[in-house]
Formats: structure tokens, C-alpha cells, sequence
């Protein structure tokens, strides 16, 4: 059985960050965690956090974090660093018959690491094997992350992260 695909009940964990730096930083260690194949959904408040977040996983994967922009009316913007980033934003797209005929389906083929803004607006299912992080805006400079997942993957990213991070930010439970 391939164990990218092992699906195990959900793991999370929650974590404040109170400015964009930390944000930031956040994303990096979630970034330096991630290979090939790996599919990241962000969904969340308009202004939560987003693009500083996938700065952050750019900064990770060995990419200038100046490079990293949100990719609203380009709709994917490609880097390459340790690994190649597809940043995916489907803010603009109206419904799910646009997204549909963009061809989007060709950046989840495992030859990069993906990341998806507005992910709640993909057409249908995103593979089992996407990490969601949902980014709540707590007040002006505070945001909430949450990291979810049930397969394999998301448990070995979600256990470094929490080991890599210990009480560097405030953690909820």
C-alpha cells in the first residue's frame, strides 16, 4: 500500500502568531518539512495570512521570499528552489466551472509541492493526501493556524513541526 495515501483519523495542531513575521517564520518551518508531491490547501479570511504564510514555505524550500507574490491574477506562479512551489490562488475565479477549465488537475502530478489559496474553492476533492491549514484572523496582528490531515504524510509533517517548533510560538491544544 502506498503510505502517502494511508488514511489515519485526522491529525491537527493549533497555533497563534502575533505579527507577519512570525507568520512568516511559521511557514518556513512548515516549508523546510515538505517534498514532492505535497499538496498544502489554505483556506481563511481575506487578509488572514495566506501569502505571508507561503513566503514563509518558499524561505523553507531555499526561495527568496521577495520572489514569492500572491498569484491573484496570474492565477499560479511557479519557483524554483530545494523544490519546485506551484502557488495556486483561486481568489478571483467565480465559480467552480472556471477553475475547472483552467486544468488545474496537471500541478497535483507530484512533480512539485503545491500550494492552493482559497482552496475551499477547488472543484470537487483535492487528493486525500493535502495538508489543510486554516488561517483565522484573531485580531489586527494575530492569526489562529490550524494544521490538519489524515494520511501519513500529514501525521510525519504535523509531528516535525510540532518537534521542530516546541514553545517558539503559543501552541492550543
Amino acid at each position: 500500500m502506498n503510505s502517502r495515501a494511508l488514511r489515519l483519523k485526522e491529525v491537527s495542531v493549533k497555533y497563534l502568531t502575533t505579527s507577519v513575521e512570525k507568520t512568516v517564520w511559521l511557514g518556513q518551518q512548515f516549508g523546510i518539512q515538505l517534498i514532492d508531491g505535497d499538496i498544502v490547501a489554505l483556506v481563511g479570511d481575506l487578509g488572514g495570512g495566506k501569502t505571508w504564510f507561503t513566503k514563509g514555505v518558499a524561505t523553507g524550500l531555499e526561495i527568496g521570499p521577495d520572489y514569492v507574490v500572491s498569484p491573484t491574477f496570474t492565477l499560479v506562479n511557479e519557483y524554483k528552489g530545494r523544490h519546485q512551489l506551484f502557488h495556486i490562488d483561486l481568489y478571483r475565479l467565480k465559480n467552480k466551472a472556471e477553475i475547472m477549465a483552467l486544468d488545474l488537475e496537471d500541478y497535483l502530478s507530484g512533480e512539485g509541492i503545491v500550494v492552493i489559496e482559497w482552496a475551499d474553492r477547488w472543484p470537487g476533492e483535492l487528493p486525500e493526501e493535502t495538508i489543510q491549514i486554516e488561517l483565522k484572523m484573531v485580531d489586527e496582528h494575530t492569526r489562529e493556524l490550524r494544521f490538519s490531515g489524515s494520511h501519513l504524510r500529514a501525521k510525519e509533517i504535523i509531528g516535525a513541526l510540532k518537534e521542530r517548533i516546541g514553545s517558539s510560538l503559543t501552541q492550543l491544544s
